[in-house]
C-alpha cells in the first residue's frame, strides 16, 4: 500500500464592499483604466481574485495523528503553568488599566477573588473556564501593555504562550457549553487574533461567540431577571462586546454582520464603573460620581450603531447583491448618516472632546487617561465618517473608468457629490495628522494595529484624492486639500507608519506600499489630461531625491515578497487586503506597484 500524500489545500475568503480589498480594486481599476494608453487592450487581471473572492494556496496540513488537536495542543503546552503571583497581579492590573478600560466587559473585582479563592485552595478546583479567561488577560496585557519598549514581535512572541494555554484549555468546551465567562474569554481570544494576524481564525472564533452569547441569552432582558444588578450589568456590557466587534469585524472584512440590528434591544450600559453598581439601585444610577471612562464605551457603542447603518444603507449589508444606489439616493442616504454623526459628537461628554493633538489649543490640563480615550474615540469617529463618503469617492472613481465625465450622472456627481468628496478626505487627513503628531506618545493611540489600520485606510482615501484630481473628474478642492496637501498628507502617512507597531512586520510591508504610492503622486499634476498629468510615472526609484528630501529609497522587491508562511498580514491593518498585485501599462513601460501576499 503506498504512502498518501496530500496536495495544497485551497483557502478562499469573501471581502464584501466595505472591505480594503474592495476598496484597493476600485482604486487599482481606476489606475489601470487611466493608465491604459490602448483602450482596447486589455487591462491586467490577478488570477488570484475576482471581484472580491479572494482564494489562497498554501501547503497541506501534515496528518495530525491519531489524537485530537487539542489533546496534541495540550501535550505541547503547559496549561496549568501560571507566572508567579507578584507577576500575574502586575499584568491583571496592566489589562484592566488598559484593554479592560476600553472594553470594560471584565469584572476585576470578580476575578481577583476568584484568584484569591484558587490560590487558598492551591489552585485546585477552578473553572476550567476562568483559567482561560485568566490566560487571555495575561495575553493582552503582555501583547499590549506590558514593555511598550520592546518590539512589537517580541511582545506577541511572549503573549502567545498565554494564548496557545487558553486555547489548549478551552479545547471543545465552548462547543459543549456555555457561560458568561466563556463568552468573555472568546471575545478576548477573537480580539487578540485581529491584533496578531490570525484573520481566519479572527472570523470564524467570533462566530463562535455570538453564538455562544445568543445560548447564554445575553441578548434579551427577560434572562436577566435572575441576576444581580452587578451580575446584569456584566451581562449586558458582555452582550454590547460581542455587538462592537461584530461591526467591527463586518466593516473590515466586508461580510454581513452576524448580529443583525433587531438583536440589538437592551438598555445601554450604566455610565459607571462596576465597584458602584451594587451599592445603589434606581434609575439614577449613572447620575452618580466623577465621570467615568464607561462613557468611553458607550460612546462607542452608539457610534458602531450608525458604523452598522452605514454598512446596511452604503454598503448593502456587505451581501453584494443589491443594484447600485443611484447618486440621488446615494447622497440622501450619506446626508442622514452624516447628520447623524454629528449629533453623535454633539452629544459626547466634555472629558472625552479633548483634543491633545491640536496644536492650536492650550495643553489639556485634564486626566491624561481621557486624553487617550479621546483620541481613540476621535480615530473610530473618523474612520466612521470616511466609510461613510466613500462611496461618494467611488462613484468618482468611476467617473474615470467611464471616461465621460460629462454624461449627466457625472455632472449631477460633480454638482451634489463634491462636498461628500472633501468631508472624506478631510477625515482621511485629519486621522493622518493625529496619528502623525502622536507618533511620539504612541500609547495614547491605543493598540498599534488599530493605528495602523486607521492611517492605512486613510491614506488609501487620500491617494484616491490624488487620482481624482489628477484626472479632472471632480471640481477645485478648498484650501488645505489641494493637490500639494494630499500629497503630504500621504507622506506623513508614511511617516506616521514608522512610528507605529515598534519594526513588525505586517507595518513596514504597509509603509513600503505607502512608500510607493507616495512615489506615484509626486509626479502628478493636478487637473488635465489623465495621461498627461497621472500617469507620466517612473519607475519605482527613478524619481530624484531632491524631489522628495529625507525620503527613504523605493523598496526593492526583495523587501515586498511573499510574506513567510504562517505570518498572516490580518484583517485589521488591511482586513486581509493587503493581496493583490496590480499591473499599470502604458504603450511603452509597465509600473508595478506590490503589496504581500495575504496567507489567509
Amino acid at each position: 500500500m503506498g504512502a498518501i500524500t496530500f496536495a495544497d489545500e485551497q483557502e478562499s475568503g469573501f471581502f464584501g464592499p466595505s472591505s480594503n480589498i474592495a476598496f484597493i480594486g476600485q482604486i487599482t481599476h481606476a489606475m489601470a483604466t487611466a493608465a491604459n494608453a490602448d483602450p482596447t487592450r486589455a487591462l491586467p487581471v490577478d488570477t488570484r481574485m475576482e471581484g472580491a473572492m479572494m482564494s489562497i494556496s498554501r501547503p497541506a496540513s501534515p496528518i495530525a495523528g491519531a489524537q485530537s488537536l487539542d489533546h496534541s495542543l495540550s501535550a505541547a503546552v503547559d496549561v496549568y503553568s501560571l507566572p508567579p503571583e507578584a507577576d500575574m497581579l502586575h499584568l491583571i492590573r496592566l489589562f484592566f488599566a488598559d484593554t479592560g478600560m476600553l472594553f470594560p466587559y471584565v469584572h476585576e473585582g470578580s476575578l481577583l477573588e476568584e484568584f484569591a479563592a484558587a490560590k487558598q485552595n492551591n489552585f485546585t478546583s477552578i473553572r476550567r473556564s476562568w483559567l482561560c479567561l485568566l490566560n487571555m488577560i495575561l495575553a493582552f496585557a503582555t501583547c499590549v501593555s506590558a514593555r511598550p519598549d520592546l518590539p512589537v514581535e517580541r511582545n506577541a512572541a511572549e503573549s502567545d504562550v498565554f494564548f496557545k494555554r487558553a486555547q489548549a484549555l478551552s479545547g471543545k468546551m465552548a462547543y459543549r457549553t456555555a457561560n458568561v465567562e466563556i463568552v468573555q474569554y472568546l471575545l478576548l481570544m477573537t480580539q487578540f487574533l485581529q491584533g496578531t494576524q490570525r484573520s481566519a481564525q479572527t472570523w470564524n472564533l467570533h462566530g463562535l461567540t455570538v453564538k455562544a452569547a445568543l445560548q447564554l441569552g445575553l441578548h434579551t432582558s427577560s434572562s436577566y431577571t435572575k441576576f444581580t444588578p452587578l451580575e446584569r450589568e456584566i451581562r449586558k456590557r458582555t452582550w454590547y462586546g460581542c455587538v462592537v466587534l461584530d461591526r467591527t469585524l463586518s466593516m473590515t472584512f466586508g461580510r454581513p454582520p452576524a448580529i443583525p440590528v433587531e438583536y440589538v434591544q437592551l438598555s445601554l450600559p450604566l455610565d459607571v464603573e462596576f465597584d458602584a453598581i451594587n451599592a445603589i439601585t434606581g434609575p439614577h444610577m449613572e447620575m452618580l460620581g466623577s465621570p467615568s471612562t464607561v462613557s468611553f464605551y458607550i460612546f462607542t457603542i452608539k457610534l458602531y450603531s450608525i458604523l452598522g447603518d452605514v454598512i446596511a444603507d452604503q454598503y448593502g449589508q456587505n451581501l453584494g447583491c443589491a443594484p447600485q444606489l443611484s447618486i440621488s439616493l446615494m447622497l440622501e442616504s450619506v446626508i442622514r448618516l452624516e447628520s447623524k454623526l454629528l449629533q453623535w459628537r454633539r452629544d459626547l461628554p466634555l472629558q472625552l472632546r479633548a483634543r491633545p493633538w491640536d496644536d492650536s489649543l492650550p495643553e489639556s490640563t485634564q486626566n491624561i487617561i481621557f486624553d487617550r480615550l479621546s483620541i481613540i474615540l476621535s480615530l473610530r469617529y473618523l474612520n466612521t465618517r470616511i466609510l461613510l463618503h466613500r462611496q461618494v469617492l467611488a462613484r468618482f472613481l468611476e467617473q474615470i473608468n467611464n471616461g465621460d465625465r460629462n454624461s449627466e450622472e457625472g455632472l449631477f456627481l460633480r454638482q451634489f457629490g463634491h462636498g461628500s468628496l472633501q468631508v472624506c478626505l478631510e477625515s482621511a487627513s485629519e486621522i493622518i495628522s493625529i496619528v502623525h503628531k502622536m507618533g511620539k506618545k504612541p500609547s495614547l493611540l491605543g493598540a498599534w494595529w488599530f493605528s495602523t489600520y486607521y492611517t492605512f485606510n486613510a491614506a488609501l482615501a487620500v491617494f484616491s484624492g490624488l487620482l481624482i484630481q489628477a484626472n479632472g473628474v471632480a471640481g477645485p478642492m478648498t484650501a488645505g486639500l489641494e493637490t500639494e496637501d494630499l500629497r503630504t498628507s500621504l507622506y506623513l502617512a508614511v511617516e506616521a507608519l514608522q512610528n507605529l507597531g515598534g519594526g513588525a512586520r505586517l507595518v513596514q510591508r504597509c509603509r513600503k506600499y505607502l512608500e510607493t504610492l507616495v512615489r506615484v503622486a509626486a509626479t502628478t499634476k493636478g487637473g488635465g489630461n489623465a495621461q498627461a498629468n497621472w500617469f507620466n510615472i517612473l519607475q519605482p526609484g527613478e524619481l530624484d531625491s531632491s524631489q522628495m528630501p529625507g525620503f527613504p529609497s523605493a523598496p526593492s522587491r526583495s523587501e515586498t515578497e511573499l510574506s513567510p508562511l504562517g505570518l498572516d498580514l490580518g484583517e485589521f491593518l488591511t482586513e486581509d487586503n493587503l493581496e493583490f498585485l496590480t499591473g499599470l501599462m502604458d504603450s511603452s513601460q509597465q509600473v508595478v506597484m506590490e503589496v504581500p501576499i495575504q496567507s489567509y
